[in-house]
């Protein structure tokens, strides 16, 4: 079961060939720690037609797929650098390859024509779920169900929850 805690999403290792990209953010109430639904590190989010930072689903409701590309949010909540930026920008992990822990994810869900995470090189897509814990929903990653799902592949399982203390572990990429 996923929870939320400070730091939600990590790097795998100290060196890793990231791009990072800052985006504004089309509702820069989201960069607000204060706000019950601000985002958090480890989110998805997508670009607008204006060049801006949006939620990758809508979360008010559980299980709406992603249908863009998504990239995920490098920034712990609240943070005054992040929230200092002219536009209040976001840093987005745009390309590179990558590896990381997150906690943000539902190993368990089944969106659309999706599967349940169980297997290592399994594809992730992003959609909305819901964290108990925290007692609200998120923009994270839930098991692809590949060929037949048309959300966009955005990573790769390397470690399963249930053997990475809680945190499913992943390596970005699209579909192949």
């Amino acid at each position: 079961m996923s929870t939320i805690q400070k730091v939600n999403f990590e790097p795998v290792s100290d060196y890793l060939p990231i791009q990072r990209r800052d985006f504004a953010l089309f509702d820069p109430t989201l960069a607000d720690p204060t706000n019950a639904i601000c985002l958090v590190d480890g989110e998805w989010l997508t670009l607008n037609s204006s060049y801006q930072a949006i939620r990758a689903t809508n979360i008010a409701t559980v299980g709406n797929p992603a249908t863009l590309k998504s990239f995920p949010l490098f920034a712990e909540k609240g943070r005054y650098d992040v929230r200092a930026m002219a536009d209040t920008k976001m840093p987005l992990l745009f390309r590179g390859e990558w590896e990381f822990d997150t906690r943000i994810y539902d190993a368990s869900a089944v969106v659309g024509s999706g599967a349940a995470m169980t297997t290592v090189f399994q594809w992730l897509k992003v959609a909305t779920i819901a964290v108990a814990s925290a007692g609200r929903n998120f923009t994270g990653l839930v098991g692809h169900g590949g060929y037949a799902d048309p959300a966009p592949v955005v990573g790769y399982i390397t470690r399963l929850p249930s053997a990475n203390g809680g945190k499913l572990r992943f390596i970005n990429g699209a579909r192949l």
